[in-house]
Order: C-alpha cells, then sequence, then structure tokens
C-alpha cells in the first residue's frame, strides 16, 4: 500500500467515531501524524467540508461548544489489526491534553505522542 493511501485508511478510520457520536464527517487538518509499528497517534482540528471551524451546531456537544468548554481538536490513538485500522482510544473536542497518559494506559509507544 502507498503511504498516501495507508494515511488515508488511517484518516477514514479515525474519522468514523467522530461521525457516530457527532452525526457529521469532520475533515481533518492534521498537526500530528505519527506511526510505529501497529500503532499510530493523530492529532488534529475538525474542520467543515469547505474547511470552514467545524459547527458544533445539532450535535450532542453542541450546548458545551456554546458556553466555550469544547475545542475543535480530535486526537485519537489507532492500532493497525487484521488489516485495518481501529481507533483504540479518541477525545473529542477535548479542553486539556486527554492523550497523556494514552501510552501508559493502551501500552503504545510513548514516542508516538512526541510533538
Amino acid at each position: 500500500m502507498r503511504d498516501q493511501d495507508a494515511r488515508a485508511a488511517l484518516l477514514d478510520a479515525a474519522r468514523m467515531p467522530v461521525q457516530a457520536e457527532l452525526g457529521r464527517t469532520p475533515k481533518f487538518r492534521v498537526h500530528q501524524l505519527h506511526r510505529d509499528g501497529d500503532w499510530a497517534f493523530l492529532l488534529a482540528t475538525m474542520q467543515a467540508a469547505d474547511g470552514k471551524p467545524f459547527d458544533f451546531t445539532g450535535t450532542p456537544l453542541a450546548e458545551a461548544a456554546q458556553q466555550g468548554v469544547v475545542s475543535r481538536t480530535y486526537a485519537a490513538l489507532l492500532r493497525h489489526k487484521s488489516g485495518h485500522w481501529e481507533v483504540v482510544a479518541k477525545a473529542i473536542g477535548p479542553s486539556d491534553v486527554a492523550w497523556e497518559d494514552w501510552s501508559k494506559r493502551y501500552g503504545a509507544p510513548a514516542k508516538l505522542f512526541a510533538q
């Protein structure tokens, strides 16, 4: 699989939980995407399909977003199993560094989370 195809597969897998929870599919502006073996870590900003800021209106996070306690940040820890990427842990709109303990909690390589 080409690198570009592998990246697309990883980002598509990372998008699925957001779509499931919020009912819309975000576009990601990727800040970090690190892979180590079967593990990957994504840190991105969620955007609308047209590149505008992600709008939480009509989602379960709408009220929290209106109060300013939800960010447009998305973080996901993924693992490659049985030929596809699976989201092991995720943080949709965190207001802090929700992934700080993911290395220890899930046994993922610590270097995935390095900036």
